[in-house]
């Protein structure tokens, strides 16, 4: 009996919460310093291997979704970010420029002072698909003289953690860390070298 009531409780509460739950579309747009993270056997096999922080840039359509008494919610969105990477490698620097989609889907928990004022905090993963050219050749050679060309992969994830503010219910500004999961480019045959790229992000969107 006391089952039967708790989960009756429980989905009055969640069909009360979803009545009245806030949707809002609006527009996401930010910038981050990325860096290169390479692989073990990269970095013993590859003399004097470095890489410095970048900058890029992102913009795209974003959903959020929020229960307002409760503060639980969620976001997306659909980004097209352009990511710049350096590296050094045996005293040869090359840099590349990164396009893809990115598609982050983050759980999200907000609690406001007042109308005018909210702090969320949020975290999820990411999903990018590769746009343009795949290929990226660093114009030099590893320890034993294999060439060090490599192939981005198709699909690449990554985990977002970050926390913001939001001000007069439809402007948010942010910040985030992007850290991969997946390995980003791989050596297009002949190792197991292979590399990842981290981001930290400042962000802002309006939201109607």
């Amino acid at each position: 009996m006391k089952k039967t009531l708790f989960a009756l409780v429980a989905a009055m509460v969640l069909s009360v919460g979803t009545a009245s739950a806030q949707i809002q579309w609006g527009v996401e747009a930010g910038t981050h310093l990325s860096k290169v993270s390479f692989s073990k056997e990269m970095k013993k096999n590859v003399n004097n291997l470095k890489s410095s922080n970048t900058s890029g840039f992102y913009l795209g359509p974003k959903v959020n979704f929020t229960v307002p008494i409760v503060g639980l919610g969620a976001d997306a969105a659909l980004l097209y970010s352009q990511k710049r990477m350096d590296v050094e490698a045996n005293g040869v620097s090359t840099a590349k420029t990164f396009r893809s989609f990115e598609i982050p889907i983050n759980v999200r928990y907000t609690f406001g002072f007042s109308s005018l004022a909210a702090v969320y905090v949020a975290t999820g993963p990411q999903f990018g698909f590769n746009v343009g050219n795949r290929n990226w050749d660093f114009k030099s050679a590893d320890a034993i003289g294999q060439s060090l060309k490599f192939k981005k992969q198709n699909m690449n994830t990554s985990w977002n953690i970050g926390a913001g503010v939001k001000l007069l219910g439809h402007l948010e500004a942010g910040i985030l860390y992007n850290f991969a999961i997946s390995k980003y480019y791989k050596k297009a045959a002949g190792s197991d070298y292979d590399f990842k790229g981290n981001s930290f992000q400042v962000q802002v969107a309006y939201l109607f």
